[in-house]
């Protein structure tokens, strides 16, 4: 088996159902800020999980990102389609994001 000759990164794929309302506003506003690595996607965000939470970070976001961590994941991709974790818990009565169906609310 031939060495792989760049760095893989992993992320955890992640449903916006374990977001909060607070944790979805913090991350569309410091996404259009630019001053943290986010990315607002067309069905949830994309970020560096990092080593420290700032101050402001929503406490279940806070929650996410260690637990990624523990599991080796680099970055977090929050996507509404991704399966839901056990692990994690959710918000149902959180508002979805655009185009986003929630069944058996």
């Amino acid at each position: 088996m031939n060495k792989i000759a760049y760095p893989l990164r992993l992320f955890l794929d992640c449903s916006t159902a374990h977001l909060s309302t607070a944790s979805r506003q913090w991350l569309d506003a410091h996404a259009a800020c630019g001053d943290e690595l986010i990315a607002s996607t067309p069905y949830g965000w994309f970020l560096w999980v990092g080593e420290g939470e700032p101050e402001d970070e929503p406490a279940d976001l806070a929650t996410i990102k260690a637990h990624a961590r523990c599991l080796g994941a680099e970055y977090l991709l929050f996507d509404r389609d991704a399966p839901e974790s056990a692990s994690l818990p959710t918000f149902h009565e959180t508002e979805p994001l655009a185009g986003e169906r929630r069944e058996n609310v």
